[in-house]
């Protein structure tokens, strides 16, 4: 029997190398790039294998437009005969190129089909060779992280999690990757294709041979939780549960976290979750000879005994096989397609749904996790030497970021972990731009990354050399904007020297609302080189167990608006240097119990129990000395500033309390600093 003419061919773009196609043997399905593996002989032994690496390439299943286009992804050379060479090729789509490069790469504020189009931009996978085909509205996200990941699972990755699926359109000149999220972007096959029981005869057209359906128990409903700080009071939650068979199992996939925040897009998650369980709920398995199957198109089958199997039914999984030995010019022998073994033609098995059954693929491609915690530099303005938001969050610049430029777009906003955080207490301490931090993730999620801690480094030492002091525990804070000075607390705990220190590189406030106390165990030593003010506005008592030393390097005032006593139990000695002055306005008494000595000029007077003795006889006349004056309240200088003093604390206690902010800024403000 002669020889049958050549079906199958592959055309290599730009090549002037002659090859002929002995056999091919490819699967292409939805979501998921083909591949194919294609034998070829040729009688050219020595071609430049290389140069036919990562050409274009169709490979025909007929004469008219059915095929797989490509790029030769992989090419070899076997053995040669006496005249022919054999050679094996694999053809698959660009888009398998991205499962060779692994990338770590932050992207901010797009949508899933923008970051798409920008990770295939990068391997040359333009607008003209991809396309999307979507019906529904996809809001950006504001941080989504590639992590170790090839782009091929990264793209893939986010087609699950959004339930966007992709395939392609074929041609002898190209092939296009288009992503969609419906039915409505498959395309119908040209024409029919009809049932024909495989009896072992060769049908005059190409025939479906087989083709058995199940169904299979799948997820009835699902739901979803998530958590949103920015709205801690409401728990996000969305389900999924169509109104349909009620003898069905309750079969309920409850997932949390959610990855939504808001009821529309938790709604839109839970329905898709619920697709993608039950899409392939009734699945069919078919064999045909029709090389017009592909993969992302839907197949009109007719001529079927159970009529309403005669519909449309969407092709999610092709397996291609062709055999034609004739180009090796050797006769056949046998049937050239045995039930049993298949020596020659072409022929295919592939897997449909229903055409009204959404298509979503599976969650195959599973986002990194990070398992531990990683070190990240706080970034920001070049402005500005502290930079959050108004929930402390702060901005950070991971080591492994090769695009960032250490600037307030660096990342998302990331909450910062405190010791202790409450309604309106708790403490707070905001990392600063070039802070070393130690950041770890949420569930191990990349995208939902929080600060724990600051780390030191060469940069950023500690505030005291170590281990020389590595028995002092320090806060040391840094003024800001020109970090001349600092605000510091620490604890010496090394033995005999324990102490606390404190250090404030402007102002000390304190508020104490009831009572104060300090016990001092040995001495203690206050300094102040401006004016201490003291207002106590009930009772001052003070008790000294031994001497009082105070000296008054200039004057001394007191006001006493009522009464004013003293008593000495021994003796009172008050010396003047020009004059002593005691006015009062009614009477002044001088009581003593033994004798009153008035010395002045060389002369005294004496008054005591046996009369009144003067060292010489009394005169009439005589002109008094005018006393100094005497000062009816406090010098105005201290006046003023002790009442401004006052003023202006109290109203800054008022201002704290209504603004539930520190006293310390609102004190700034009000002496017209900074806060």
């Amino acid at each position: 029997m002669p020889a049958p003419e050549h079906r199958f061919s592959l055309t290599i773009e730009d090549s002037p190398y002659a090859f002929q196609v002995l056999a091919f043997d490819g699967t292409e399905g939805i979501s998921r790039p083909y591949a194919f593996t294609i034998d070829l002989v040729s009688e050219c032994a020595d071609p430049d294998v290389e140069q036919l690496l990562h050409k274009q390439a169709f490979l025909a299943f007929d004469g008219m437009e059915s095929g797989i286009h490509g790029q030769i992804y992989q090419v070899r050379q076997r053995d040669s005969g006496r005249r022919l060479t054999h050679y094996s090729v694999t053809l698959a789509p660009h888009f398998s190129y991205l499962a060779h490069r692994t990338n770590q790469r932050i992207f901010q504020s797009l949508t899933v089909p923008q970051i798409i189009s920008l990770v295939l931009k990068d391997h040359g996978i333009f607008e003209n060779t991809h396309q999307f085909q979507l019906n529904t509205r996809y809001l950006p996200r504001e941080y989504c992280v590639q992590y170790q990941e090839t782009d091929l699972h990264f793209i893939q990755r986010l087609c699950e999690e959004e339930g966007m699926h992709f395939h392609f359109q074929h041609s002898r000149k190209s092939h296009v990757l288009v992503f969609g999220d419906n039915q409505s972007i498959f395309r119908k096959l040209a024409r029919a294709t009809a049932y024909h029981q495989d009896s072992g005869m060769v049908a005059d057209e190409p025939v479906v041979r087989s083709f058995s359906t199940r169904l299979e128990a799948r997820t009835s409903h699902t739901a979803r939780r998530d958590y949103n700080f920015e709205n801690a009071g409401w728990q996000p939650e969305a389900d999924y549960h169509p109104d349909e068979d009620k003898a069905q199992p309750d079969l309920e996939d409850y997932t949390y976290p959610g990855s939504f925040h808001t009821r529309d897009r938790g709604q839109l998650l839970s329905q898709r979750a619920l697709e993608r369980h039950r899409c392939d709920y009734q699945q069919t398995e078919g064999k045909s000879n029709q090389p017009a199957l592909v993969s992302g198109h839907f197949l009109q089958l007719s001529d079927h005994p159970r009529k309403e199997w005669n519909t449309l039914w969407l092709l999610t999984h092709v397996h291609h096989q062709g055999k034609q030995p004739q180009v090796l010019e050797e006769a056949l022998v046998g049937n050239p397609l045995d039930r049993e073994n298949f020596t020659q033609g072409y022929r295919n098995s592939f897997v449909a749904t229903p055409w009204n059954v959404f298509f979503r693929p599976a969650l195959k491609h599973r986002k990194p996790r990070i398992f531990g915690s990683q070190t990240a530099r706080v970034t920001g303005p070049d402005s500005e030497q502290v930079h959050c938001d108004s929930h402390g969050r702060i901005k950070v610049q991971f080591h492994w970021d090769r695009e960032g430029t250490f600037n307030a777009r660096s990342s998302t906003w990331l909450r910062v972990a405190s010791q202790w955080s409450g309604n309106m207490h708790g403490s707070v301490t905001i990392p600063r731009v070039g802070m070393e931090v130690l950041v770890t993730f949420i569930d191990g999620d990349p995208d939902q990354p929080v600060v724990s801690g600051c780390l030191s480094n060469s940069l950023n030492p500690a505030p005291y050399e170590l281990p020389a002091h590595q028995t002092r525990s320090v806060f040391r804070s840094r003024s800001t904007p020109d970090g001349g000075g600092f605000n510091e607390l620490y604890l010496e705990d090394r033995s005999e020297q324990e102490l606390i220190y404190v250090r404030a590189q402007r102002d000390v406030e304190q508020k104490i609302n009831h009572d104060s106390r300090i016990e001092v165990g040995n001495d203690r030593l206050e300094t102040v080189k401006g004016n201490s003010i003291s207002v106590v506005e009930t009772e001052e008592r003070r008790t000294v167990g031994a001497d009082r030393k105070v000296q008054v390097k200039a004057d001394d005032y007191l006001h006493v608006d009522n009464n004013s006593y003293w008593r000495v139990g021994q003796t009172l000695v008050a010396e003047a240097g020009q004059q002593v002055h005691i006015k009062a306005g009614a009477n002044l008494i001088l009581d003593a119990g033994a004798s009153i000595t008035l010395k002045a000029g060389g002369q005294h007077i004496v008054i005591g129990a046996g009369g009144i003795f003067s060292s010489s006889p009394i005169s009439q006349g005589g002109v008094p000395v005018i006393g100094a004056r005497s000062v009816s309240g406090l010098p105005t200088p201290v006046a003023a500033l002790l009442s401004a003093s006052l003023v202006s604390q109290k109203q800054a206690f008022q201002d704290a309390a209504a603004k539930a902010a520190p006293v310390c800024a609102i004190c700034l403000k009000i002496k017209g600093g900074q806060p």
